[in-house]
């Protein structure tokens, strides 16, 4: 994914099948896993999958992710792993699918303001939203971001965060990564909160991507967790 300036107002524009086919075509002596973000957020599965065609003959699997961010990240580590011991194809997309159907995404954003220039919420929400400090927290659910829940103040926001990954992962042992937004100071809290609460190697601390962070602006903090 790219992203795109037109004068104040940020864009993103996915790669295009030509640029994925020519990858494809220099990688088709091998069996291709080729994973990417979610299809509802983005249409880079759709130009991965244009390109497949483009490329008669190679093995080329596409898979929706159904994730952004380190979540995204996460599912491709697991499949990189599995195909460094060895693991068939079939295997690792068995593998990928099991990831998919136990990782979850939650985060809240600082401001509702970029969430308003996506259409997201309205003008009145993003006034009142501002007025009480609301931080607004947002789950991924099919590969889109549904609301969960409003907090007032980012210090609540944080600590309900925490909560909710502790009741989720209900004692379980879990694979973590954590993400912001051009806030380091709001993800140390955080990890602070989680890290007696949680069974969690060292998380994995990861800054928003440009294309992502383009349509939740700065401020954001998440959570990536998939119980073992």
């Amino acid at each position: 994914m790219r992203m795109v300036e037109r004068r104040e107002q940020a864009t993103t524009s996915q790669p295009t099948p030509v640029e994925f086919s020519s990858v494809y075509t220099r990688l088709s002596t091998k069996s291709i896993v080729s994973i990417h973000l979610s299809s509802a957020m983005s249409g880079t599965c759709q130009s991965a999958r244009i390109a497949k065609e483009m490329v008669p003959g190679a093995d080329i699997e596409v898979i929706d992710s159904k994730m952004v961010s380190m979540g995204l990240g996460l599912v491709v580590l697991e499949a990189a792993r599995a195909a460094g011991e060895g693991k068939t194809k079939q295997e690792i997309l068995k593998i990928i699918n099991d990831f998919q159907n136990r990782i979850q995404v939650f985060f809240f954003v600082d401001s509702l303001d970029y969430l308003v220039r996506g259409g997201r919420i309205g003008m009145a929400g993003a006034f009142l939203g501002s007025i009480l400090n609301i931080k607004p927290l947002l789950f991924l659910k099919d590969g889109l971001v549904q609301p969960y829940e409003k907090v007032r103040g980012k210090a609540k926001a944080i600590e309900r965060l925490a909560q909710i990954v502790e009741e989720r992962a209900a004692g379980q042992r879990i694979q973590c990564a954590l993400v912001h937004g051009m806030d380091p100071a709001g993800m140390e809290q955080f990890r602070l909160k989680i890290r007696a609460r949680l069974r969690c190697d060292e998380p994995i601390i990861s800054k928003l991507g440009a294309v992502v962070g383009t349509h939740t602006g700065p401020g954001v903090v998440g959570v990536i967790f998939v119980p073992e």
